[in-house]
């Protein structure tokens, strides 16, 4: 008989007593997607007045700018049908932005379909509600629809497990999960080399003793089977906080309630993220010889956009107490010291008449 658990942290102790040490990469995995507790499957996460918020949540014109970005690239093309695929879509009011300013293009409007990609049943609702368009859904990125893609994942790539190695005494060990003396989570390695990825040979320069090195084959893979796809046409729009200079420090970050938390922090009820890596993106795109664009800063990818002039079409046409509302808005989404610059946006693909104008 299949033994019952209150709650994930009981099930995950459960599992280092039976089987020994989990990997951080099967942490992550079992505390975003775990079937009975996991984050993903049943939170609705996105919010004020949860745990996190996004950019689509600040503001209806980030998701006005990347429908203006579509439309452009749209055309550059030839006017072609085209699919527009969101990665990972949240609760929907991204692509209910794009579709709300595609309705008023009727050319591009007729050309396009739009398909989501979510794991979420309870975020999948949300969408459903959210999005006023019979849009389609894409179960597996193995079963990528046909024709010219474009995909955008906002926020999506942080949340695909990791995996953490350390260099000890000049051997490199996965970081693992284990049970200290009192039966709590801790942090601990893997001391067997199994399956260790044979590019962390050439690291030892980059890294101190006790230095933390991220991969992610999960997202590795991710990235091969879209880069695959758009190799002839369309592309990949990521916008996503990132570490540029490659995998070297441990970034892994537990977010509760708008706040930090250990990443032990009730899991399944805390979402785990971690900065993507553009470095070893870019190689991946060049070893598959897929263009690559960027990467800028979320800011000045707005703003080459139009995003200043629409905020203060906005603000001409609203109430005092609105125009305070669209400040707060504009300034989150631009500031430096906000999402200006803490976020990064990275364009892939092999037709440069898409690419965004600022990252040409």
């Amino acid at each position: 008989m299949e033994k019952k658990f209150r709650n994930l942290e009981e099930k995950i102790k459960n599992k280092i007593y039976q089987d020994g040490l989990i990997t951080i990469e099967e942490y992550m995995a079992l505390c975003l997607q775990d079937e009975d507790f996991g984050y993903y499957k049943y939170k609705r996460p996105i919010g004020a007045d949860r745990d996190f918020i996004t950019a689509p949540e600040v503001s209806q014109m980030f998701g006005e700018m990347i429908a203006i970005w579509l439309i452009t690239a749209w055309q550059n093309i030839g006017k072609q049908n085209i699919n527009i695929i969101e990665l990972g879509p949240g609760n929907g009011l991204m692509m209910s932005d794009i579709h709300r300013v595609s309705k008023k293009f009727p050319d591009f409007y007729k050309s396009i379909n739009i398909w989501l990609y979510d794991t979420s049943e309870t975020l999948k609702e949300e969408q459903s509600r959210n999005i006023d368009y019979n849009f389609k859904r894409v179960s597996t990125l193995k079963k990528i629809p046909d024709g010219i893609n474009f995909f955008i994942a906002n926020e999506f790539f942080d949340a695909i497990p990791i995996k953490q190695y350390i260099r000890d005494a000049g051997n490199w060990k996965e970081r693992a999960i284990g049970l200290d003396d009192l039966g709590q989570l801790t942090y601990s390695v893997i001391d067997k080399q199994k399956g260790r990825p044979t590019d962390l040979d050439f690291l030892e320069h980059e890294l101190n003793s006790d230095g933390v090195y991220e991969i992610s084959p999960k997202q590795d893979d991710i990235l091969k089977i879209i880069f695959e796809n758009i190799s002839k046409n369309g592309g990949l729009l990521i916008l996503d906080y990132a570490k540029i200079t490659g995998g070297a420090g441990d970034t892994m970050q537990a977010i509760s309630r708008h706040k930090k938390r250990s990443i032990f922090y009730e899991p399944g009820n805390t979402d785990l993220t971690s900065l993507i890596d553009i470095k070893r993106y870019q190689e991946i795109a060049r070893t598959m010889n897929i263009n690559s664009f960027g990467p800028i800063n979320q800011s000045d990818f707005l703003l080459s956009l139009g995003f200043f002039e629409r905020y203060k079409i906005l603000r001409s046409n609203t109430s005092d107490e609105y125009k305070n509302k669209l400040d707060r808005q504009y300034h989150r989404l631009i500031d430096p010291d906000k999402m200006g610059k803490l976020f990064k946006v990275l364009y892939f693909s092999n037709n440069n008449s898409t690419v965004p104008e600022k990252m040409k």
